[in-house]
């Protein structure tokens, strides 16, 4: 019971009143540490742990297989961890930054570039298996003869691999050119066009099923439409060249 409340120490009236206050001075310490900077590294403390902890044991299970793949990314992601130390504590971080949050889709023009960086990661797998299909189709007969010929890797692969996978690398340019030009979905999701970071997908589909002005609605759409068309054609006589 002592233990509950404010340290306090015995009278003559209660000579045996005294209290520790132990459970109030850690829970005011909790309070105290909440509020400074030590959870913050205390959590990225753990979360590094944790990470090399797991890719220790993945390292151990798979080294015969993976050949350490596990043990490079781990520590491939020890500079990830810093970087966040940095944004956090670091000079001009969130903390010495009077702990004011930082708006990464709300300050323009930076806020583009956080927007791109959601759409570049939400393609990576596609052009990589893409890519890998490619590289996998080119002959290695043609590889063969070029180590024959003294060619090193990197004569092979600027020289041999590339020339050979152009067309689905023409693919690949031209289909992410297009969904850049029509995105909508991010900028809806995140900014619904505000902050400066509105385009013509998402303008268009304001001005016609918003505000219900379908004229303009239209415009838009024939103007997303004609800029796309070039593209479009482009890829269509290229593979019809390849066939």
């Amino acid at each position: 019971w002592r233990f509950m409340f404010q340290a306090r120490q015995p009278t003559a009236a209660v000579p045996h009143g005294g209290q520790t206050g132990l459970l109030n001075a850690l829970w005011v310490g909790l309070g105290e540490l909440s509020a400074s900077t030590w959870p913050k590294l205390i959590a990225l403390a753990l979360v590094a742990a944790i990470a090399v902890g797991l890719g220790v044991l993945a390292y151990k299970a798979f080294r015969d297989r993976a050949m350490g793949i596990f043990m490079s990314a781990t520590v491939a992601l020890i500079p990830v961890i810093w970087f966040f130390y940095s944004l956090i504590v670091g000079v001009g971080g969130w903390a010495n930054g009077r702990g004011e949050i930082i708006l990464f889709i709300q300050n323009s023009p930076f806020n583009n570039l956080w927007l791109m960086l959601v759409l570049i990661w939400t393609q990576v797998g596609f052009t990589m298996i893409i890519f890998s299909a490619a590289i996998k189709a080119v002959p290695a007969e043609l590889l063969e003869a070029a180590k024959v010929d003294g060619a090193t890797e990197s004569q092979s692969f600027w020289q041999i691999t590339i020339p050979q996978i152009v067309p689905t690398i023409g693919v690949v340019v031209t289909t992410l050119i297009v969904l850049v030009m029509k995105v909508f979905d991010i900028v809806k999701v995140m900014t619904n066009g505000n902050f400066d970071t509105q385009v013509i997908a998402n303008e268009m589909w304001q001005r016609a099923f918003t505000e219900l002005n379908f004229g303009l609605g239209s415009a838009l759409a024939v103007v997303l439409f004609i800029a796309v068309l070039p593209v479009i054609v482009l890829n269509v006589r290229r593979m019809q060249k390849a066939v």
